[in-house]
């Protein structure tokens, strides 16, 4: 049987608290077409070849079919030092397989994505534990997304019981607009005036 790592995520648009205390992360994520990833009998990507993951034999198959999709949602994020390969599969509710590979050589890494030209995102990103103990992502975008503060939360299963803080607001995690991968290609700063106003007008940012 196939050990798939799973992702089980809700998003919310949400507001910078006033009393957040920790430093936020500087983070780019770039969205790399399905030919730059290359299988034989490991992966690789860019032309070079991807630490093995203790389960990856198991993960092929999945790896695979999330490839073939026909927007695939191939990811390299980098912070400070660190660089990570994500590739995710197709949505189900709110679930999705989600394969993760840490890159050697982040800084090769960093300097091929900042002149390749493929669509990214750049945000900074707040860890907050909330008092019921979840941890939220905060992230506030920049560059072509400035305006946009989006909160997510990992669950271990849809059904999982939460309490949202204040400064979370309505859920969008069904908002495909509103997905990093979708914001890189078509960021805020492009959207048609009447796409703002539907997004102000469905979802209301907390006071």
């Amino acid at each position: 049987m196939d050990i798939l790592p799973v992702e089980i995520e809700r998003k919310y648009l949400a507001r910078l608290p006033q009393d957040v205390e920790n430093e936020a992360t500087y983070i780019r994520q770039w969205y790399l077409p399905a030919e730059m990833i290359n299988i034989d009998d490991g992966l690789i990507l860019m032309g070079r070849r991807i630490p093995q993951e203790p389960h990856q034999k198991e993960w092929m198959n999945g790896i695979l079919e999330a490839i073939k999709q026909t927007n695939p949602t191939i990811r390299v994020r980098i912070t400070d030092d660190k660089a990570i390969l994500c590739i995710k599969g197709k949505t189900v509710g709110i679930e999705r397989t989600e394969f993760e590979w840490v890159l050697s050589d982040p800084s090769w890494f960093e300097q091929q994505l900042s002149t390749s030209g493929w669509p990214f995102v750049e945000k900074q990103r707040w860890e907050i534990i909330a008092t019921d103990g979840h941890v939220w992502e905060l992230d506030l975008f920049m560059g072509a997304n400035k305006g946009l503060v989006l909160a997510e939360i990992e669950l271990t299963d849809a059904n999982e019981h939460y309490t949202k803080p204040d400064w979370v607001g309505d859920d969008v995690s069904g908002n495909w607009h509103l997905s990093n991968q979708q914001l890189a290609n078509n960021p805020f700063a492009n959207w048609e005036p009447s796409m703002r106003v539907s997004l102000e007008r469905r979802f209301k940012y907390p006071q």
